[in-house]
């Protein structure tokens, strides 16, 4: 079948074409079918010369596949054409033997129900072309195209046959003949249509002379070793010499692919038919049905598995080509690691722009030799010590480049099979832009963590000072009653337990602000949302008192905890009660009010609000309210609200705010419930 078909077979369709789009296609089609028409009168003469009489059934009928290739290689909007050019041929090749007319029209019907049955189905399941690179194309194929065509049109066949009177045997010898018939020669004859009419003919001019050298020394090492067993062997041949062409198959598989594979499958096919009908071979000791059917399964077993092999092989290495383009052209830096020894197998271009290091340089190394990795735990050390299986995904850790300089990554690693060894295929992410932001962002919250407790510093000193007071008064109580001739000791116990509720009041408030002060990584854990706030209210009450605000609170009956940060999120709730506080500074005592409230909701959601009885938010300061440098106060840097927010983001959570009916505002955020403590 010459390029023009193949290139009308996978012309698209479209709905509107111009009048010369339309003679161009028609001219394609008509090339088409008179190749169709060719190539079926061809293979009917070939498939009568290879009739084992007495019965009109060939044991290798070319025209079926001949049509069966012309579907599959065609859209279906056309088939009718292909059909109606095949007939011509069918007639003329069926009269020039004798054979009746009806008997002609019948074969005709039988013929095209096979090619139509096995097209259409296997056009259907596949979605697209046919084109044997695939396990799951070449799986249809077998299944569809070369078996249920067959199997289903060999039942008309053989009904046509017995109606007409045509032929010997019974019908069942006719169907069985028939469909074994059939099925080898759409294994072995379709295939090698369908893959060389997509063969373009500029692709022999990009073939090497080496390759092409080893072609030629395979296909006539197949010819005559294929020549040696099936035509010069004697009738009984030892079993082993079947395996002779087996070499030459397995080349063909593994170094030329689906289109020499096919080939060279026709090639062993048409040596043993040959040699069968010319009385040679290892299929001639006993009857002709017999040694039909022998050799026909001989070829069939071995064509079956030779195709899926072949195709197996090939997808195998376009999905190999396909990931070595990915990890090329991937964004990301990469490399493949042998888990074995830990030894890199490749890098790509990134990665060699990150670390410094040629590709000759790094493959046949491994990390600890180059020296990349600073942070050597958990599963980066499972890593490299060649123990994780598991995929690892978004790991943090510092890498060192070939020039000393030091980068944050996140990595993430999947197991793969590499040339039949599991290897890990590392994604790396520099994060170390990430990190600044969040080492400026920690400096940030820490720097406004400590100019809040700066203003809290007159009401931080009364609450320590509170309770040192105490201790030094009952120390003093306790001295004077010891002194007395028979002390009181229930009461001297009293103070001494007085001591000691003070010491822990004032080592708390001081292991708190010393929480507060201290610089760190967020650190989520679990937490009481009541205790969060509880430990916030009891710290600013020296506050408010010194303010003349009345503090209250309000927290939900049920526990609810959730998943985030005590630190961050205290500093946050300490904000918004001192900027309630500050808000009400010019309301009148008597109508100074804040409230704390906590409260869970029916999404999985907390919610902490603070409520004051101030002037409230003017209309036109909403917008900005939560930006960076913005402020509503005389001194203010504006950073208090933004820093809030960005923590509340951190947690996934949301913070807002709005004017209350009554006069003031409130400032609320919501956080997700801890799914772990939910459950």
């Amino acid at each position: 079948m010459s390029r023009q078909a193949s290139d009308f077979f996978w012309s698209g369709t479209r709905s509107q074409q111009s009048a010369s789009t339309h003679i161009a296609v028609n001219s394609k089609a008509i090339r088409a079918g008179i190749l169709v028409f060719i190539g079926y009168y061809l293979g009917a003469r070939v498939g009568f010369a290879l009739t084992f009489q007495p019965r009109p059934i060939s044991v290798f009928w070319p025209p079926n596949s001949v049509l069966l290739a012309a579907l599959l290689l065609s859209p279906p909007r056309i088939w009718w054409f292909l059909l109606l050019a095949a007939f011509p041929a069918h007639l003329i090749a069926e009269l020039q033997l004798q054979v009746p007319p009806s008997m002609v029209v019948c074969w005709f019907v039988s013929n095209c129900s096979e090619a139509i049955i096995g097209a259409g189905l296997t056009r259907y399941l596949l979605r697209g072309p046919v084109r044997f690179d695939t396990l799951r194309s070449v799986a249809v194929f077998c299944m569809c195209a070369a078996f249920l065509g067959p199997f289903v049109s060999s039942f008309v066949d053989a009904g046509f046959v017995a109606m007409n009177g045509w032929g010997e045997g019974s019908y069942w010898q006719n169907w069985r003949m028939r469909f074994f018939s059939n099925v080898l020669t759409a294994l072995t004859l379709t295939p090698s249509i369908v893959t060389w009419c997509n063969f373009k003919p500029t692709q022999w001019r990009r073939i090497s002379s080496s390759r092409a050298l080893e072609g030629s020394i395979l296909f006539l090492g197949l010819v005559i070793a294929s020549t040696v067993i099936l035509y010069n062997a004697r009738t009984n041949p030892d079993p082993v010499l079947f395996y002779v062409p087996l070499p030459f198959l397995l080349w063909a598989v593994f170094r030329f692919g689906a289109r020499a594979t096919s080939a060279a499958i026709l090639i062993v096919t048409f040596l043993a038919i040959w040699s069968s009908a010319h009385g040679h071979g290892p299929f001639t000791n006993q009857s002709a049905e017999t040694n039909a059917r022998s050799m026909q399964m001989f070829l069939i077993i071995m064509a079956v598995p030779i195709m899926l092999l072949a195709a197996g092989i090939q997808e195998r290495r376009k999905a190999e080509e396909r990931f070595a383009e990915a990890f090329r052209s991937s964004p990301d830096p990469m490399s493949i690691i042998r888990q074995r020894d830990g030894i890199f197998i490749d890098v790509n271009d990134h990665w060699v722009e990150m670390f410094g290091y040629e590709r000759k340089e790094a493959i046949g190394r491994t990390v600890r030799d180059l020296n990349l990795c600073l942070s050597e735990g958990g599963h980066v050390q499972q890593m490299i010590g060649l123990r994780q299986s598991e995929p690892i995904r978004d790991l943090e850790c510092a890498v060192r480049a070939k020039a000393g300089g030091v980068r944050q990554v996140s990595l993430s690693a999947d197991v793969v099979e590499m040339g039949n060894e599991p290897s890990f295929v590392v994604t790396i992410r520099d994060i170390t832009d990430r990190k600044l932001a969040e080492e400026a962002n920690r400096d940030l919250a820490h720097a406004s963590r400590i100019a809040l407790l700066g203003e809290l510093t007159a009401s931080i000193a009364h609450e320590i000072n509170q309770p040192l007071g105490a201790i030094l008064s009952n120390a003093d109580a306790a001295e004077l009653l010891l002194e007395s001739e028979s002390p009181p000791l229930d009461e001297v116990r009293k103070i001494l337990a007085d001591i000691r509720n003070d010491d822990l009041r004032a080592s708390e408030i001081i292991r708190h602000i010393r929480l507060l002060t201290r610089k760190h990584v967020m650190q989520m854990e679990s937490l009481d949302v009541n205790e969060v706030a509880g430990e916030v209210v009891r710290l600013m009450e020296a506050e408010a008192r010194r303010r003349n605000v009345p503090l209250g609170t309000k927290f939900a009956a049920a526990p609810a905890r959730i998943f985030g940060d005590r630190v961050h999120l205290q500093q946050v709730l300490m904000n918004l009660i001192l900027n309630g506080m500050e808000a009400m500074a010019d309301t009148p005592e008597v109508e100074r009010r804040l409230f704390v409230r906590t409260v869970t909701n029916g999404q999985q959601r907390v919610e902490i609000s603070v409520t004051d009885s101030g002037s409230g938010i003017s209309p036109e300061k909403y917008p900005r309210l939560f930006d960076s440098f913005f402020t509503t106060k005389e001194n203010g840097m504006g950073l208090g609200l933004a820093i809030a927010r960005s923590i509340i983001d951190a947690h996934h959570g949301k913070i807002s705010a709005e004017n209350n009916s009554t006069g003031g505002a409130t400032f609320r955020f919501d956080l997700p419930v801890d799914p772990v403590a939910a459950r």
